[in-house]
């Protein structure tokens, strides 16, 4: 019992100086670098308006703005079935179980186990024959009698447990890196999310201007067709010319030969929108059935500050994660070339007689601490600690790159926008105008001042100038959609699972 306390005692002495060592094991990473593209970069974008309005959730519901209710079924449903969302989804469940597997070496590993060995050799054999004599014959009256075999069973139960003491942060470099990863990943299926939602509002957008030009294509051709009737009747008495009536059949064949081509365009959107929505192009119809060109806001779009990018884009948020579990392996390999400390241990029962296991003093005990340094490993840990820091360079560099593309586009963005602003104004007083003209021609032709062809040339201007009006719409339904996506996109709700702490990642 003596002894018992002794080895309690010294491995109460034990714990305590691993708590001590835990306390101040130190982490080698580098310090975090500076980027010079983050700290210069401007108070305001070159074509932006000073605040950003959110709502009462903090996020930005901007398309709501179209009021449109197809538009918001198309992208609530692209969210929750998408099969890129759905693959994300699945990279950070595996991203999270990587992290739990560079978290585990941080506690002891125990383990238990049973064993039973039997031992039977010849007496006159093996260390037993040369203690005994290997002569099985010899009647030396002196000798004590020895047996033919010796037999030995043993059976036994233990418990071991292993554990690496932390001291240089090695292993807290790595946890740290693949939380870094996992927070990344996180980032990740969030920017996978904005572009999934900006690419079903641009489908969106693109498959009701080509119903929108197809409808008025088939009235033009309609216009044409009546059009080319009372040319025809004209030229018969002589009113007209041949060439006036070549004209305007060639116009009718050419108008005519579009709708082919904007009904093909029509499916493959459809298509491309329906693999969006992880449907099937008939899947589609319901939700879009009945819905019209939404109109878009010309009202400015506040574009907030230039740094509000650097936690508004998620890809700029996963580069910053990255270049932080690039940061931190420089740390692990650094921590990897100096000494390890390792302790290990084992207790339990053992006996040459099965039914012996539960007895008290068949105890033993085995404890291990060892310190391992490497001397020589043909430069290998080396040139790990200097690939990582050549990847945390490589890092460091993308992620400026990253902030400089970002303040690009989002200026781009926000001068693209403005220029298809200007746009549409310009086409709504065109069409304002074609639209007065044909009133004109029509109130002409009913006073019998005008006639009923000119009506129907002034009609043609205004659904040609609603053709261009519709692709405008498209346009700048696609500028303001730019100018979200570069800022980040915030209206997309941040998934619980990329908000995890450490201590919920189990």
């Amino acid at each position: 019992m003596k002894m018992f306390s002794a080895r309690a005692r010294f491995t109460e002495r034990l714990c305590a100086s691993a708590v001590l060592l835990i306390a101040t094991a130190c982490s080698l990473a580098p310090s975090p670098a500076e980027i010079p593209a983050v700290e210069r970069i401007p108070q305001s974008y070159v074509d932006s308006t000073p605040d950003r309005t959110q709502d009462s959730t903090g996020q930005m519901s901007w398309w709501s703005s179209f009021e449109d209710g197809t538009l918001d079924a198309l992208v609530g449903a692209a969210l929750e079935s998408n099969l890129d969302i759905r693959e994300a989804s699945a990279r950070i469940e595996e991203v999270r179980a990587q992290y739990r597997i560079a978290r585990a070496p941080l506690f002891p590993s125990i383990t238990a186990g049973t064993d039973a060995s039997r031992f039977s050799q010849p007496a006159n054999a093996g260390q037993f024959g040369a203690i005994f004599g290997g002569d099985g014959g010899d009647d030396d009256p002196n000798l004590p009698d020895r047996p033919n075999r010796f037999t030995f069973s043993t059976f036994g139960v233990s418990l071991g447990a292993a554990y690496e003491l932390d001291f240089w942060g090695r292993l807290n470099s790595g946890r740290r890196a693949a939380y870094a990863d996992y927070l990344a990943s996180g980032a990740d299926a969030r920017t996978i999310q904005i572009s999934v939602a900006a690419e079903t509002i641009a489908g969106y957008f693109e498959l009701r201007e080509l119903v929108a030009r197809e409808t008025i294509l088939t009235e033009v051709v309609d216009i044409l067709s009546e059009r080319l009737s009372l040319t025809e009747d004209r030229y018969q008495r002589g009113v007209v010319t041949s060439i006036e009536l070549y004209q305007i059949q060639q116009d009718l064949n050419a108008t005519r030969s579009g709708l082919p081509l904007l009904g093909s365009q029509i499916v493959a959107s459809r298509g491309r929108l329906a693999v969006l929505l992880g449907r099937y192009p008939e899947e589609l119809e319901p939700l879009l059935a009945g819905a019209d060109l939404p109109l878009v806001s010309l009202d400015p779009i506040p574009a907030g500050l230039p740094s509000e990018i650097l936690v508004g884009r998620p890809d700029l948020v996963a580069a910053a994660f990255r270049l932080e579990a690039t940061r931190q392996r420089v740390g692990e390999r650094k921590a990897a070339r100096l000494p390890a400390i390792n302790l290990t241990g084992s207790t339990g029962t053992q006996s040459s007689d099965l039914s012996d296991l539960i007895r008290a003093d068949q105890w033993f005990t085995n404890f291990v601490a060892s310190l391992t340094a490497p001397i020589f490993s043909g430069g290998r840990l080396k040139a790990d600690q200097e690939a990582a820091e050549a990847r945390y360079e490589q890092e460091a560099m993308r992620y400026a790159r990253s902030v400089l593309t970002a303040f690009q586009e989002v200026d781009a963005a926000l001068a693209a926008f403005n220029a298809q602003r200007e746009r549409k104004l310009v086409l709504d007083e065109q069409l304002a105008v074609a639209e007065s003209s044909a009133a004109v021609a029509l109130l002409r032709a009913a006073q019998g001042v005008g006639d009923y062809v000119g009506y129907l040339d002034a009609l043609r201007t205004v659904l040609n100038v609603q053709d261009t009006q519709a692709s405008a719409e498209r346009e700048l339904a696609t500028a303001r959609l730019n100018v979200h996506r570069a800022l980040g996109g915030n209206w997309i709700a941040e998934p619980a699972d990329a908000q995890d702490s450490e201590g919920d990642l189990r």
